[in-house]
């Protein structure tokens, strides 16, 4: 049995992304059983904790991956279980943001890491444990710094994230998040003067509705993943663990307009107004099909600019083989530990 301690606080949301005594926290449940690690911060206010150990002998290389921050609360009031921050536990679940996105996954990775390093002689291979803060928005300084300036740590052979993906499912692909800022700016005049300007606001209306066209694209997949979307049992775990609808969502492309900022008072003609996109591509579309639209569609919007948020070398959706060792690994043990056999989706 590990024994872990209730953290003091866990407010990581980002933004703003402050998670420095999160990861504190984390370095010292690490420190505390002898574990040495590494604080790699390319921003001070969200360091990445990295743990590495050789084990018994030689073997391939293992890498636990979680993030620590989160998502915003939002408003407190919402919330049925009082503070966002609480930790809660009511009729043996545990209520609070993060709960699942995904301080659970990755608690669960450090002490599956604090486990095994405690039996390393017994095993083969290398195994790497890395802690993000920045993962909610975007990764540039997260994972992706990792792989940028210390890919000998995060290169393994397998990596494997707790991210939540319902007890019914087991993860072998993600869809590539493509993020983009839309600026639209108009010269602005008095609300009773329509003659003088147009508006930012109704420019972007019209341009949020123009671009559901790439939600229209149809993604040319792999054979291997196409057989496992279509196979009955895969799409009735997607149902069951996300909801109806989720297994014809996960073959789209999908358009979510998060953010909308616009205008400086009710009887002015906004000037400026700001749309934040995000574009989720599934395996087969790669981001170059869907620029290809948004540029298309900016031809018609002169007023109009906009800028990727998202990692730009992202080409498309991450995926690895359907039928492989180690989703294999979690099925069998999923089984026999809860009696579910989680399909890979």
């Amino acid at each position: 049995t590990i024994r872990v301690a209730r953290s003091r606080t866990s407010t990581t949301p980002n933004p703003p992304g402050e998670t420095r005594e999160a990861a504190a926290f984390l370095g010292k449940f690490l420190s505390a059983r002898g574990l040495d690690h590494q604080v790699i911060a390319p921003k001070t206010e969200w360091p990445n904790i990295v743990a590495d150990t050789a084990l018994g002998r030689p073997g391939r290389h293992l890498v636990l991956n979680g993030h620590i921050d989160v998502f915003p609360a939002g408003d407190p009031a919402r919330w049925t279980h009082g503070s966002p921050w609480s930790g809660t536990i009511d009729n043996g679940r545990l209520f609070g943001r993060g709960t699942a996105d995904m301080k659970c996954g990755t608690s669960a990775s450090f002490i599956a890491y604090a486990l095994l390093c405690r039996h390393r002689d017994r095993l083969a291979g290398r195994l790497t444990l890395t802690a993000v803060s920045d993962e909610e928005t975007g990764g540039r300084w997260g994972t992706g710094y990792l792989f940028d300036h210390h890919p000998d740590l995060v290169r393994g052979d397998c990596c494997l994230n707790g991210e939540p993906s319902s007890a019914y499912t087991v993860r072998y692909g993600e869809k590539a998040p493509l993020w983009l800022v839309f600026t639209i700016k108009a010269r602005g005049a008095h609300g009773a003067y329509v003659h003088l300007s147009d508006s930012a606001t109704k420019i972007a209306a019209d341009l949020i509705e123009r671009l559901e066209a790439v939600t229209t694209l149809k993604p040319d997949m792999p054979p291997a993943v196409a057989r496992n979307l279509a196979d009955p049992a895969v799409r009735q775990a997607l149902e069951t663990g996300l909801g109806a609808g989720a297994a014809d969502t996960v073959a789209q492309v999908t358009l979510n307009i998060g953010m909308v900022e616009g205008g400086l008072k009710t009887n002015m003609i906004p000037s400026e107004c700001r749309v934040e996109a995000d574009i989720r591509l599934p395996v087969g579309v790669p981001k170059a099909r869907v620029w290809q639209i948004v540029r298309e569609i900016m031809a018609d919007f002169p007023t109009a600019t906009v800028e990727e948020e998202s990692l730009p070398e992202e080409a498309g959706a991450n995926w690895c083989d359907p039928e492989g060792e180690m989703l294999h690994i979690i099925q069998d043990t999923a089984q026999r530990i809860a009696g579910i056999r989680p399909a890979p989706v």
